[in-house]
């Protein structure tokens, strides 16, 4: 695996990208961008910034403060400390600027600080009845509905002309008691197919922004430092940022506030007075829509019927001991009895066979088939057992579980290769 998005190695924990099972689904992205905005709403609609030059505070005296998100050359003039003018080159006073400084990714903080992170595989964002469930819900017929075309029965079962017909069982819940009160509503979800989508875990990082805010006057100042502290939530110096995506996250507040001012320099340039702080939203990367990322979304459709089936059950007078000399022990010799003979000389693999001779240890071949000279690894001559027109070896795995696995040809087909 080279990144995130190439394929995972069997057994690997999942990136959520590593499946082709792309959902139509459209899951909104959460990116550096939605933090952005976020934050710049909360200074821009959600708190109150207004000032006044005048001692009573009324209506027609307020002035909201605007706020700018700096970017391009106004983050450029922020970073020197240079205060933005308008086309006139008059102060753009009073003012609040907001600026991002940096993304930083910690491993305590981020990448093993949080909840979850992008270590933890994938997240299951919805699982419901998939839509082919109806079909399926007809076939396997439950609740045993008769006389209706649409639902599956047994031939041997009454049914009505054109009605579908199934030799799966059918009726599962035919003696449920709720089934035979009359109750054919109830939610008994069971056996069903269910549809899963799954997104990639979230790639948590920290965004740092600093706020400024820029007066003339102290004054101004104080009402802007008041409405920022006012606002806090109960909690901590924070506020709760929101998209309009449905995304949230914490901004939290630094404890110290610079001020600066140029008082000393009042003769020469405009009076001015800045109060800096810096913003940590601790904030996260969702279903990314950035060109080269690829969709996020995947669907899996879960499997309602699994079986593991072994051959008729046996008989066990007509297990032996040993194979019959007929065939004598027929999972000994070559691989593929269709390989080329070898003329002369040692075979180059032991399980070709010499020239003129039979495959599968025939009576005429078995002095001098190298393919016979040993058992494969892992190989004994173990127990056979006749099942209809079909030779099986069966072998028991274990005691405790009484587990039997079974492997066979039919007799013709044996016939047919030692007779070739």
């Amino acid at each position: 695996m080279a990144t995130r998005f190439s394929p995972q190695p069997r057994g690997s924990l999942s990136s959520g990208y590593d499946h082709q099972n792309i959902s139509d689904v459209q899951i909104p992205s959460c990116g550096l961008e939605d933090v952005d905005v976020a934050l710049f709403s909360i200074f821009d609609k959600e708190l109150r910034f207004y000032v006044t030059n005048n001692e009573a505070i009324k209506e027609s005296n307020l002035k909201k403060v605007p706020v700018i998100f700096a970017a391009g050359e106004k983050w450029a003039m922020l970073k020197k400390g240079q205060p933005l003018r308008d086309k006139s080159g008059t102060l753009i006073l009073p003012l609040i600027t907001v600026m991002r400084t940096g993304v930083e990714q910690s491993v305590a903080t981020d990448i093993i600080g949080r909840g979850i992170n992008q270590q933890t595989g994938v997240l299951k964002v919805r699982r419901k009845l998939d839509s082919s469930d109806r079909v399926y819900q007809n076939l396997i017929n439950k609740i045993y509905l008769i006389n209706q075309q649409n639902v599956a029965v047994n031939p041997t079962d009454p049914h009505v002309m054109n009605q579908l017909l199934t030799t799966r069982e059918v009726g599962s819940q035919r003696n449920d008691l709720n089934i035979t009160n009359g109750a054919l509503m109830a939610p008994n979800i069971s056996d069903n197919i269910y549809e899963t989508l799954t997104l990639p875990a979230p790639q948590f990082f920290s965004a740092k922004y600093e706020i400024t805010f820029w007066t003339q006057y102290t004054q101004q100042m104080n009402q802007l430092m008041e409405v920022f502290m006012s606002s806090f939530l109960p909690q901590g110096q924070c506020f709760k940022l929101s998209t309009n995506k449905g995304y949230w996250f914490v901004a939290y507040v630094e404890e110290s506030y610079t001020q600066e001012n140029n008082f000393e320099d009042m003769s020469q340039q405009e009076r001015l007075i800045k109060q800096k702080f810096t913003i940590n939203v601790p904030a996260y990367l969702l279903a990314s829509s950035a060109p080269g990322v690829p969709i996020a979304v995947r669907r899996f459709v879960s499997s309602p019927i699994i079986k593991f089936e072994s051959p008729t059950t046996l008989d066990a007078q007509e297990l032996v001991d040993n194979p019959s000399p007929t065939f004598d022990y027929p999972f000994l010799g070559a691989d593929d009895p269709t390989l080329p003979l070898q003329d002369g000389g040692y075979p180059q693999r032991s399980d070709y066979r010499k020239d003129g001779k039979g495959p599968l240890g025939t009576q005429t071949g078995a002095a001098i088939d190298p393919a016979l000279s040993t058992y494969r690894r892992g190989e004994s001559p173990g127990v056979y057992a006749k099942n209809g027109n079909t030779i099986i070896k069966v072998t028991t795995s274990s005691a405790k579980t009484g587990e039997k696995s079974y492997q066979g040809m039919t007799f013709d087909q044996l016939n047919d290769i030692i007779n070739d």
